[in-house]
């Protein structure tokens, strides 16, 4: 968790949930501005300076903008709480960027939801897969229909979540409702904006109604939807990234883990990307996975920058797969881990006569304790 340092647009300090893995970062945040503030009224770009992050450009993703519009008409509460999507994207390692739309600024109060992931601009992707699971409602008595896509992704530290709302029985329209998902992680808590194609009192809106999910449950209070939400053709649905609240154990006791995304080289002419480490001292194995390549040499020297403390010094002998030039199709190579230095070394050796190492590594092996 972090807060901002400050923003250009009077929302105050804001209070940030964060994931960060080598290439990407998950953020969640909740907070609010006024359109009549100098501050806001001056801004071109709602900017947020936030300390250091992990990624320092990112591609263009999404938040949620929504303002709450609600009268009376013959006692009858009407909601036509709308907004819509704005781009927002990392600007530099301490700003978050967020696109100033306009045509909402007779409403006095804006709310931001950021449930986002931000990626590394111009970076590959990482390597590790969430698993995908079907969102299985489980009612006592079935009022709530859903779409074909309900579902969530899952990570060890967020989830992504994806609600495709269908309709419901005409005699709980005016009721509070609440519903089970199976497979949706127990640890996930947070509100979720679900968005309707239609806003009856601003035409110019989507609909954004607020829900929320907590131990595997899904609610949404009959104040918070719509007039009109249940509708035919509203498209109801709604996604977030969240993360998840609760702390990663290791996979297998004693592991250490670190990844490295692109490590800086010796030589400006080779690179090392996309490399995952996975070590149980004992016994001493490892697991690796990632992607080299140089221009020529039989030797390659890198400077990981992520290696947690504990890790020994080692080495070890890979084979790799050739992906460049009239190589070996299979090398073996010796990798060595110097982590005694002040500026930790990762060295490969070329054992089979080669003289370009591009490959690609997934390999599992025992090290060699270096003194």
């Amino acid at each position: 968790m972090f807060q901002s340092i400050r923003n250009n647009f009077g929302a105050g300090t804001i209070q940030f949930k964060d994931v960060r893995e080598s290439n990407y970062i998950v953020l969640n945040a909740t907070f609010t501005y006024r359109t009549d503030s100098p501050e806001y009224q001056a801004a071109d770009v709602l900017e947020i300076t936030v300390p250091d992050l992990n990624i320092d450009r990112s591609t263009i993703a999404g938040v949620v903008m929504r303002f709450i519009d609600r009268q009376t008409s013959y006692s009858y509460l009407i909601v036509s709480d709308g907004g819509t999507i704005l781009k927002s994207w990392i600007k530099d390692k301490n700003t978050i960027c967020i696109e100033k739309l306009t045509d909402f600024d007779d409403q006095e109060e804006m709310i931001i939801y950021i449930q986002t992931i931000y990626l590394q601009l111009n970076q590959g992707g990482n390597a590790k897969k969430g698993i995908k699971k079907s969102l299985s409602p489980k009612q006592p008595e079935t009022y709530l229909y859903w779409g074909s896509s309900n579902f969530c992704v899952v990570y060890p530290k967020w989830v992504f979540i994806h609600i495709d709302f269908s309709s419901s029985k005409y005699a709980y329209r005016d009721s509070d409702w609440r519903c089970t998902f199976e497979g949706l992680p127990v640890d996930v808590k947070g509100d979720i904006p679900i968005i309707s194609a239609t806003c009856n009192y601003t035409p110019k809106a989507g609909g954004v109604n607020l829900s929320h999910v907590e131990d595997g449950v899904w609610t949404m209070a009959q104040a918070d939807r719509n007039f009109g939400f249940e509708n035919t053709g509203n498209y109801v649905f709604g996604m977030a990234y969240l993360i998840r609240d609760n702390e990663v154990e290791p996979d297998a006791p004693g592991r250490l883990h670190f990844e490295e995304a692109k490590m800086a080289a010796q030589s400006s002419s080779m690179y090392f990307g996309t490399v995952d480490f996975e070590l149980m001292p004992n016994p001493a194995v490892m697991a690796l996975s990632g992607k080299t390549y140089w221009s020529s040499g039989k030797y390659g020297i890198f400077y990981p920058a992520n290696v947690p403390e504990g890790v020994p010094s080692f080495k070890t002998f890979v084979q790799a797969r050739a992906v460049r030039g009239s190589q070996m199709c299979i090398q073996l190579c010796s990798m060595t881990l110097n982590t005694a230095l002040a500026k930790k070394t990762l060295r490969f050796d070329v054992l089979a006569g080669g003289t370009l190492l591009s490959m690609e590594l997934y390999e599992t092996t025992c090290l060699m304790a270096l003194e």
